[in-house]
């Protein structure tokens, strides 16, 4: 249990830091084409590894009563990416258009 919490929270330290590396890239190419593919294909990646990651803690949940309080803080820290990206998307998309 203790390696899923751990493995949880280093996946979406991974997300955010490659997820911002992108951002940053984006921000200051000189082609403003490329990129978004490869953050597009990123973010299809990280929604579909984080979603099955919460939903295998959810379900950590019922079973490890005794550490609900630890994985629910570990879930609200993989879904914190979840507003980051979206500001991210935000700021890019004029710059494509």
């Amino acid at each position: 249990m203790t390696n899923l919490i751990k493995a949880s929270k280093a996946i979406a330290v991974v997300s955010f830091i490659w997820g911002t590396s992108l951002f940053l890239l984006q921000l200051y190419t000189n082609n403003p084409y490329k990129l978004p593919y490869f953050g597009l294909i990123f973010i299809i990646l990280a929604a579909i590894i984080n979603t099955i990651l919460v939903i295998i803690l959810l379900y950590k949940i019922i079973k490890y009563k005794n550490r609900q309080i630890e994985i629910l803080k570990t879930i609200g820290f993989m879904l914190l990416n979840i507003p980051i990206a979206t500001l991210y998307f935000i700021i890019i998309i004029p710059t494509i258009y």
